[in-house]
């Protein structure tokens, strides 16, 4: 899953290493989702020119904890951001990929934005 050749990249971390990897593990208490544990196999966070950050394994656990996305968004874990306010979750059990603002977690206000972390990669990460 190589997200160097989406249009309007600026910024690719290199590859999570797998001892970051267990150590993020860790720190969530769960398996983190597959599609999401690719991604970072391919590249650990990255930016684009639209605005869209995907958080590095470094920013994921403090962005987590301070959007208090286990408690207002359980089975969901943050992974970027629009630049704007508005958080991207991944589902741990189906990986859908949905767009919220920070001010309201509440699964009624998730917009879908893809039905799946690959899909969405390879459509360039269009919000």
């Amino acid at each position: 899953m190589s997200v160097s050749n989406i249009k309007g990249v600026i910024v690719v971390n290199e590859a999570v290493s797998g001892i970051q990897l267990a150590e993020l593990q860790r720190k969530f208490h769960m398996k983190l989702p597959e599609s999401y544990v690719q991604m970072l196999r391919s590249a650990n966070g990255f930016s684009l020119q639209s605005g869209v950050v995907v958080y590095s394994s470094d920013e994921l656990v403090e962005r987590n904890e301070t959007l208090e996305v286990s408690t207002y968004a359980p089975g969901c874990l943050a992974i970027g951001d629009d630049s704007g306010g508005r958080s991207i979750l991944i589902s741990f059990t189906s990986e859908c990929v949905y767009l919220v603002g920070q001010g309201s977690m509440d699964s009624d206000d998730f917009e879908m934005i893809s039905n799946s972390l690959a899909c969405w990669l390879s459509k360039g990460c269009v919000l």
